[in-house]
């Protein structure tokens, strides 16, 4: 998507790491998406504002093929998750506080190049920078 037009109007546009050759790539996410996400919490909306580009900015690993239905696009083909440990987390006042302990962000990216979940998840017993499960729900890591 060139982020021209109709599209440029219904979407924020956040730079992300292409992990095939290094370079910045756009990601986006849509208005509409963001207001429901700001509607349940600060601390939703706080996320989305400022994990979300942290995470596709500064990935400790991206994963290409979903292959868990939960993970997937409601609306288009899961493809990559890119995941990490922010440098902190927002509390229920919206106030900063450190990463949570033992736990990832993680945020999927569809085919399209439009970010569609983000949340935190437990991490991996081996590799605490990397979540739960990584080998049997991705098809393979890029990053």
């Amino acid at each position: 998507m060139d982020g021209s037009g109709e599209a440029r109007r219904d979407a924020l546009f956040m730079a992300a790491v292409n992990p095939v050759d290094g370079t910045m790539a756009q990601v986006q996410i849509s208005y509409e998406r963001m207001q429901a996400v700001g509607r349940r919490s600060i601390v939703n909306a706080k996320e989305c504002g400022f994990l979300v580009p942290e995470i596709l900015q500064k990935p400790f690993a991206i994963f290409e093929g979903i292959r868990r239905d939960v993970d997937d696009d409601k609306w288009g083909c899961g493809w990559r998750c890119y995941c990490g440990i922010p440098t902190r987390s927002f509390r229920q006042d919206g106030s900063e506080g450190p990463p949570y302990k033992n736990q990832v962000y993680v945020v999927f990216v569809n085919d399209d190049g439009v970010a569609y979940n983000w949340r935190w998840e437990k991490s991996d017993e081996t590799d605490s920078r990397l979540p739960i499960n990584h080998e049997s729900r991705f098809t393979r890591r890029l990053l």
